[in-house]
């Protein structure tokens, strides 16, 4: 059975964490979209754009994708040829994978699998 997919959000590489602020409040402020930034982590606009305080994954940043079996899906690209970076792969105190990467980027993008 085919896994599912659902486009989750763009990573965009920031240079440092001033710069990433600067890049969601553009996008937030051009759409509307909810700033977030008072977080440690990287601040997004929405749910839909996170701007990463410094280089991320990927030339340009990473594109997510979710899925809701981590499994099923690693298996499906790789049965597609799809190559997986598994030394990206962070794991859930149980050893279930809930974030990983492909192994060639698209377009400069890395491209980001996520389940959490």
């Amino acid at each position: 059975m085919k896994p599912t997919f659902t486009l989750q959000h763009i990573g965009i590489n920031g240079k440092d964490r001033s710069d990433a602020v600067e890049i969601v409040t553009l996008f937030s402020n051009i759409f509307d979209l909810e700033l977030r930034t008072e977080k440690k982590g990287s601040p997004f606009a929405g749910t839909c754009i996170e701007a990463m305080a410094g280089n991320g994954p990927g030339t340009h940043g990473h594109i997510a994708f979710y899925t809701p079996d981590m499994d099923a899906a690693i298996a499906y690209l790789e049965q597609k040829g799809i190559a997986i970076n598994h030394a990206s792969a962070k794991r859930n105190e149980d050893g279930s994978i809930y974030v990983i990467y492909l192994q060639n980027e698209i377009a400069g993008f890395a491209i980001q699998l996520i389940n959490k």
